[in-house]
Order: C-alpha cells, then structure tokens, then sequence
C-alpha cells in the first residue's frame, strides 16, 4: 500500500509539473489569451455602498493578493514571457492585478455581473468581449484581468482567485497555472 501512495504522488507531483511547463510553452507562441481571475481580495461580491469609481468602497487585494501578485511578476520576468495587450475590469481589484504586468486598459466588457446591480450587463458585456477577441488579430499574447463570474461565463470554468487559464482564441482551454502558497 505505501509503495502504491509513493507512486501516485510521484505521478501528481510529475503531472503537475509537466503542466506547469506547458502553460509556459504555449506562451512562446506569442498568440494566446491569458484569462486571470484577480488575485486574493477578501470578502465575497462587491459591499453595499459598492461605486465603481471609488477604491476605498470596494473589496481590494489583500496582502497575499500583493504576494500573488510579485510571485507572478518574477514568474513572467523569470520566464521571459511577453505579454503584448493586457485589459482589465473597471473593479479595483482586477486593475491592482493586471499592473503587476506591466501597462494595462479597462475594458468593461471583462466587469463583474455577480451582483444585481451589474447582472443585467451579463449579455452586452459577453458579446463585446466575444466581439474584441473576433477581432483581435492574435499578435502577442492578451492578458485579461477579470471576475470569476467573467471566466465562468465565457469558459465555462470556475478559476481561484489568482488562476491563470489559458485559451485559444477560439476559447479552447490550453492548460492552467495557479501559484499556491
């Protein structure tokens, strides 16, 4: 029985590194669209006195969202990866995300519907995001800081704070990488 744990912990822990290398490799590419849930903002959904265009009304990274974030950075550095277009949500807590990449836009399409407030949006913002990567023409990889509700809806994937997952632009899923701890 111990020998048979040995070997399936040897295959996971292999399993997942081989993943790990590969969500790397198919960056070299230079055409594929990293779909990145915010890292680590405590809480749930957006607070009662929620206003978009004020920070200290929303939920924002907490300190290991920021240590989500510098592990990623130095990751990106480390891996020599490129990242030509990053957009993000309009919420704080995506745009703190995506500036540990580098220079970034808004982008409403990629805003949270969680709540009732913004869930009638939930078709119009599908439809400009499916019509934005349409039309993107796939030169160098597209970084998108969003919500889980925006990776749900558009992969059919429930992604971790923090979980990168890695698309086609036919919104194929490639591979995932997601730092723990």
């Amino acid at each position: 029985m111990k020998k048979f744990i040995i070997i399936l912990l040897i295959y996971c822990t292999n399993s997942i590194a081989i993943e790990k290398q590969k969500f790397f490799d198919l960056l070299k590419d230079n055409n594929k669209i990293i779909w990145l849930r915010h890292f680590s903002a405590p809480g749930g959904g957006d607070p009662d006195n929620f206003n978009v265009r004020v920070r200290s009304t929303q939920r924002n990274l907490g300190l290991y969202g920021i240590k989500q974030g510098k592990k990623y950075s130095k990751l990106f550095k480390k891996k020599k990866v490129k990242i030509k277009h990053s957009l993000s949500s309009q919420w704080f807590r995506a745009m703190e995300t995506c500036q540990f990449f580098g220079e970034f836009k808004t982008f409403s399409a990629l805003n949270s519907t969680f709540s009732e407030e913004f869930s009638s949006n939930l078709s119009k913002q599908k439809k400009q995001l499916q019509t934005y990567i349409q039309q993107w023409n796939g030169d160098g990889n597209l970084l998108l800081c969003a919500h889980y509700v925006t990776v749900s809806t558009h992969l059919n994937y429930g992604a971790s704070e923090g979980e990168m997952v890695l698309t086609d632009k036919n919104l194929n899923i490639l591979a995932k990488y997601e730092i723990k701890n």
